[in-house]
């Protein structure tokens, strides 16, 4: 079954001009985000962009050396994906501006934001997932019990920002937690702002508390979010959803479906199933009973020493 790579191939010779933005190319979009730009794409939203057929050549020329990371087969092909990417008609000349990655362990917060555009009033803020920092798994952990976590607060002003510096509409999306964020700035929105989102990716990614899904910016913004979980989803089905959500298939096993490499793409758009593995669904019921077992209080004395272990 084809992948993301296959539609590069398949698609790559055709402009977002020539053919608009479709859900295969939020995930490769959502992919590039993991892509580290430190010290090649302008932090500021504002700045002059950058097209990603240099920002990729930049990149190999960092030589960055072997890494732990390299070892996940996710990591592993995300160079290779850059580099069709940046070859490709489709996405060469997209241009990337508003790179931010930080990762603070004492506030156990991750967060890495970027903007793609495909032209001067078209652009696509793709937030990254959880990488390989304890600080980012600790963060995901913390919304078993925080209705916000330091990721998703910035996650909101990152969109402020560049809701202010760049003109025409907007595309968000992520994989991973990258999703989760990509939803949760778009809700967060002042409400005149709001119109100039057009879809809302979430890419495998946990869901919200309650209070997050009844919320009036929530509701405002439900038709626009567009979420896809492979069939054995584990992560993506974390928490709460109000939204609908698609299921894809998967070449990978068990929990290695996250990789979203391993998605299987017909065309322009995903392969579905009709639902999600008994798996899946017996694990969702699993963790939603042991956690509702558990208090709040506990839940946070949990993932602190659990992550005190870890460090």
């Amino acid at each position: 079954m084809d992948s993301i790579f296959d539609y590069l191939d398949w698609r790559g010779d055709l402009t977002f001009a020539q053919d608009g933005l479709n859900e295969v190319d939020s995930l490769a979009f959502s992919a590039l985000a993991y892509v580290e730009f430190d010290g090649i794409v302008p932090r500021e939203t504002d700045a002059l962009p950058l097209p990603l057929w240099k920002a990729a050549k930049l990149v190999d020329a960092q030589n960055r050396g072997p890494s732990p990371i390299d070892d996940y087969p996710f990591f592993k092909e995300l160079p290779a994906m850059l580099r069709k990417a940046a070859a490709s008609k489709r996405f060469c000349d997209v241009t990337l501006r508003g790179y931010v990655n930080q990762v603070d362990f004492d506030r156990a917060t991750q967060f890495s934001a970027i903007v793609f555009s495909l032209s001067d009033d078209l652009h696509f803020i793709a937030f990254r997932g959880t990488d390989d920092t304890i600080a980012g798994w600790k963060e995901d952990f913390q919304m078993s019990f925080l209705d916000e976590v330091p990721a998703q607060r910035q996650a909101v002003a990152y969109l402020n920002e560049a809701s202010l510096n760049l003109s025409g509409r907007f595309y968000l999306g992520g994989h991973s937690k990258g999703g989760n964020l990509a939803v949760y700035a778009g809700i967060h929105l002042p409400e005149e702002e709001r119109d100039r989102v057009t879809a809302i990716y979430s890419n495998d990614a946990p869901g919200f508390q309650m209070s997050v899904v009844n919320s009036e910016g929530y509701c405002s913004m439900l038709g626009k979010i567009h979420t896809f979980l492979p069939k054995s989803s584990v992560v993506g089905m974390l928490l709460e959803h109000g939204e609908e959500y698609k299921v894809v298939g998967s070449s990978g096993a068990g929990i290695f479906q996250h990789n979203p490499f391993s998605w299987e793409v017909r065309g322009p758009r995903f392969v579905y199933e009709e639902e999600l593995t008994r798996t899946s669904r017996d694990f969702d019921s699993a963790l939603r009973s042991w956690l509702g077992r558990l208090s709040i209080e506990q839940r946070i004395q949990f993932v602190d020493a659990l992550f005190e272990i870890i460090q």
